[in-house]
């Protein structure tokens, strides 16, 4: 009896058995997972910029950059006022000229408080009142720390610098004759064999004190008008609200050359014509 052999040749797969491997090849290939997680990945930042743009939506975040935005704008509304007062205050300063007056105030104090005598030219100045002034302009206007003191409080000024100073409140030709002037409290002494002048460190009295009440300039000369104030109520006056009058009113001349003073004049004033013609 004869056996029938087997068949071993390989079975053809279908048309569909093919279609359907190389469809499960496909989907398993890599390369197409890569390409959809790119996908899901872009669909996920256009997730995220949408909440984001939800939060900045958000309005308690938007009334506080409100507020912030108010708070700047009041801010630049107030240094614009206040650079807006600067500049009004420094031009009515500069019309004003407020600085000028009060250095020839200063300049003057020394001649007003020792009250001398209407001049038209500086000989006419007594000895005594160029010695008084020149030592009052040392004590007001300089820095007396380098002077020796005395064993009494008061310091020692050399004669020389008296005769500076006096030059410098009357001009170049100005001479005095070193004597002892004044009493009590305001006295200076004269030491002829040392050279020197012992007075008190600090001024306790004034006879008056200037105010500049007008200024009119001419070339290099300022005619100022200035008024003369009991300085013991000029002290509390602004304090008090009390109105000072003046005891009297002198017209000074000064000369002004490369910011150095020099008094030419001092005129009296007719208080009640110049007031009658509208004057300061």
């Amino acid at each position: 009896m004869s056996r029938k052999k087997k068949n071993n040749a390989p079975v053809e797969k279908r048309n569909d058995d093919v279609i359907n491997e190389l469809l499960g090849e496909i989907e398993n290939d890599p390369d197409i997972e890569i390409e959809d997680d790119v996908a899901n990945l872009g669909e996920e930042t256009d997730d995220v910029k949408i909440a984001e743009l939800s939060e900045e939506s958000d309005p308690k975040k938007s009334r506080l950059f409100f507020v912030v935005a108010v708070f700047i704008l009041i801010m630049a509304v107030i240094g614009m006022v206040s650079s807006v007062k600067f500049v009004v205050n420094g031009i009515s300063n500069l019309a004003d000229n407020t600085a000028l007056k009060n250095e020839f105030a200063r300049f003057l104090l020394p001649v007003v408080a020792n009250d001398i005598a209407p001049f038209e030219d500086e000989s006419e100045i007594s000895n005594s009142s160029k010695v008084s002034c020149s030592v009052w302009n040392i004590l007001v206007n300089r820095d007396t720390s380098a002077y020796k003191q005395s064993q009494v409080g008061g310091i020692s000024i050399p004669e020389y610098d008296v005769s500076v100073s006096c030059k410098e409140l009357f001009g170049s030709n100005a001479e005095l004759k070193h004597q002892t002037v004044g009493s009590g409290d305001l006295r200076f002494n004269y030491d002829a064999e040392n050279h020197v002048y012992t007075c008190p460190k600090d001024l306790r009295y004034l006879n008056y004190a200037p105010k500049i009440t007008d200024m009119v300039q001419d070339g290099d000369n300022y005619v100022l008008t200035v008024d003369y104030l009991p300085p013991s109520i000029t002290m509390v006056a602004d304090n008090l609200g009390i109105t000072v009058d003046a005891d009297k009113t002198l017209e000074y001349t000064v000369n002004r050359k490369n910011k150095k003073n020099t008094l030419i004049s001092v005129r009296l004033i007719d208080i009640q014509s110049n007031n009658s013609a509208g004057g300061n």
